[in-house]
């Protein structure tokens, strides 16, 4: 299991050069009856809208996070807390990949906003900040 496994919770997969065709088979369109429920096409239909704006909301993210901040913000955290930063600083830095505390506590920050300014009391922000006052 690689470091990119261990933060995207993934397992990459190796296909022979017969299975990936047979995957870009299925993914060629074919004209058929559509006998799927109704419910199974909402979701459908709503995952693919709801990785649209995951997709438009990383782009958000990723622009924010970019420009350079000049305002300081501290935060407290626990010994953990930090403890998780640091490995996941370390994850990507075995990868080549350079990153920081404050470029991870940003892109935390930026998500919440987002999700907040879209979702409003569906979002994370909402539902945490209601349970932690329950």
């Amino acid at each position: 299991m690689s470091d990119l496994d261990l933060i995207y919770g993934t397992k990459p997969q190796t296909l022979s050069p017969s299975e990936e065709k047979k995957q870009e088979e299925q993914k060629t369109p074919r004209p058929r009856k559509d006998t799927a429920p109704k419910a199974i096409k909402k979701e459908s239909y709503h995952a693919s809208t709801l990785a649209s704006k995951q997709d438009n909301m990383i782009e958000v993210i990723r622009k924010t996070v970019k420009s350079l901040g000049s305002k300081v913000s501290f935060t407290r955290v626990t010994p953990e807390e930090k403890g998780w930063l640091a490995d996941i600083i370390y994850t990507y830095k075995r990868q080549g990949i350079i990153t920081s505390e404050n470029e991870i506590n940003r892109i935390a920050m930026n998500f919440l906003i987002e999700d907040f300014h879209k979702n409003g009391k569906e979002s994370v922000l909402a539902q945490v900040i209601e349970a932690l006052n329950a």
